[in-house]
């Protein structure tokens, strides 16, 4: 029967270890000086080398001839262990024997002596999945064995381990094989197989193993079932991935804006099976590099590529600043988190790269493309918008959820200007005709007002009793005229002061503080231009009207965002 690669090419000594001499230069140490504990614990992420530096291990202290530490592999015992003939090296794994029966049947073994080798060792992997029952019954003996057992724990998730575990075993944490050590072991390989496989390759399966020995062999084996002569694009395919040029592509195309050529990309790469969260997965790591790049001066040793995709990455980060590419991370990262959920992941993956573009995200109709002519959105304006509209949805979220409740302004307050009905309207509804000309009490009162100083902290009593509200108005002023509380804020914040429930909890907090019973109003700093719907206003506000939508449009105009006049 056929050996998979990770298996034939398993080392058999400390020597053909790859990436973890400070593990295997102190394990030989201990032999040769025979200082050997009776308890270690080996840590690290999958594939580095815990369960082989163990059975190495379990030869080496057990072999009739050691040669500097290391096995040597050709005594009786070194091939009974490697066979499994020899019953003294026992492999559990704590996956599926986590109970605390399985560890008293492990107990009732180790009272046993040595029937051929010198050492009993009993190799737990998995080891953070024993239930708090069975550590405890495993604590006694772990710390004090019999003279002729050792324990060798292995473990990707060393932070679930008790204490009491961790302080009873010498600990080895093994690091993630670096990149062009995987490369080098892989060419090693391939050749030895009678294939050949060339740097790129190498790099991206190095890339694609994140530091895992065994994963790169894996894919090596499936990639060499596929062509003996392995490159990056039988890589590619081996696994599913778009490769370097679709993503350079990709990345050239979301430069430009260009979404009808997304669009076509995507179709393409779906017609060929290519995994959309492989794809995804890709892009985060092409913008981690245009990242680092913009942000670092010499990133030897933090990308991992070859130098002809070096080179690639550094003219693509000219067309990218740092703000844009963490920008791209965030929606990239929050859509594969989404993709991993089991939603539609090509549908996913089409809306991330339209996000991408510029196009904000939430509501259809609410941000469009720059109109054919129109001066282009910016990518800062772009994260801008973006950061605005997901401010937007969170209180729509809020008044949804019933956090924030959207009612009528309650008497006692000002109404707030630009969003009031016509007065005389408001004024049948209550039966008051003597409703106040809203614009000049509020221009009187903001002319005559002075700053509110406890505002900041009535800001911080206001977080505890509405926190949508704090978030909105964190950034207020306030103004004092007498009882009327004049906020200067911005339109978010008029929206919310609006609500009965916030103007409420504010009026209770001023209360407690000043000892005033206040009425609450905008502050309309001198000079600025308000908009007053009212029928019977003067010709001058209709000019000012005006002038304030030629403003808004301009500044749209200015941002590329088409403004619809109804």
């Amino acid at each position: 029967m056929y050996q998979v690669l990770y298996r034939k090419w398993r080392p058999k000594t400390f020597a053909d270890v790859v990436g973890q001499p400070h593990v295997t230069e102190t394990l030989k140490n201990e032999l040769r000086s025979d200082r050997i504990a009776h308890a270690y614990l080996f840590t690290g992420s999958r594939g580095t080398g815990k369960t082989t530096c163990a059975k190495i291990f379990a030869k080496a202290v057990n072999c009739l001839h050691p040669v500097d530490g290391n096995p040597c592999c050709e005594c009786e015992i070194c091939r009974g262990i490697e066979d499994e003939s020899i019953m003294d090296v026992t492999e559990m794994d704590a996956a599926s024997n986590r109970k605390i029966e399985d560890i008293r049947d492990l107990m009732e073994e180790i009272r046993y002596t040595p029937a051929q080798a010198k050492y009993r060792v009993f190799i737990v992997d998995e080891v953070h999945m024993l239930t708090t029952e069975a550590f405890n019954a495993l604590l006694k003996t772990l710390e004090e064995p019999p003279s002729y057992v050792i324990f060798i724990l292995a473990t990707t998730e060393p932070h679930k381990l008790p204490a009491t575990i961790l302080s009873r075993c010498q600990r080895f944490d093994f690091h993630r094989v670096q990149p062009q050590a995987i490369c080098d072991r892989l060419k090693y390989i391939a050749r030895q197989e009678g294939g050949d496989i060339d740097d790129d390759a190498g790099l991206m399966i190095a890339r694609l193993a994140d530091g895992g020995m065994r994963d790169a062999l894996s894919i090596l084996d499936q990639a060499m079932g596929k062509n003996r002569q392995v490159n990056a694009l039988t890589v590619c395919e081996t696994v599913g991935m778009a490769g370097t040029g679709y993503i350079n592509e990709i990345a050239d195309h979301i430069a430009n804006k260009d979404c009808a050529a997304l669009m076509k990309l995507v179709s393409e790469l779906y017609a060929n099976s290519k995994d959309m969260l492989r794809l995804c997965d890709e892009l985060i790591g092409y913008f981690r590099s245009i990242m680092i790049l913009c942000t670092v001066k010499n990133a030897d040793g933090l990308i991992v590529a070859s130098d002809a995709e070096l080179s690639e990455l550094k003219q693509s980060a000219s067309r990218f600043t740092a703000a844009q590419s963490i920008e791209n991370l965030n929606m990239l990262q929050e859509s594969y988190e989404k993709m991993t959920r089991g939603v539609n992941k090509r549908v996913e993956m089409e809306t991330v790269l339209i996000r991408m573009c510029g196009y904000a995200p939430g509501s259809a109709g609410r941000a469009q493309a720059p109109a054919a002519g129109s001066a282009p959105v910016s990518q800062e304006q772009s994260a801008a918008i973006a950061s605005l509209l997901r401010r937007i949805e969170s209180l729509e979220r809020a008044v949804r959820s019933g956090a924030v409740q959207a009612t009528a302004a309650p008497q006692g307050t000002i109404p707030i200007l630009g969003t009031a009905s016509d007065p005389n309207d408001k004024a049948k509804q209550d039966g008051k005709q003597n409703a106040p000309a809203v614009s000049a009490t509020v221009r009187e009162l903001s002319d005559g007002a002075k700053p509110y100083g406890e505002w900041n902290r009535a800001l911080e009593m206001l977080e505890s009793a509405n926190k949508p509200a704090y978030s909105v108005l964190s950034e207020s002023r306030a103004f004092l005229n007498g009882k009327y509380l004049l906020i200067e804020t911005n339109g978010f914040g008029r929206d919310m002061l609006r609500n009965a429930q916030v103007k409420e909890s504010i009026r209770q907090i001023i209360r407690q503080l000043s000892g005033i019973d206040c009425r609450l109003g905008p502050y309309v700093p001198s000079g600025a231009v308000q908009y007053i719907p009212n029928n019977n206003a003067a010709p001058s506000s209709e000019s000012a009207v005006l002038a304030a939508v030629d403003k808004i449009k301009q500044r749209a105009a200015e941002a590329g965002i088409d403004v619809e006049e109804n």
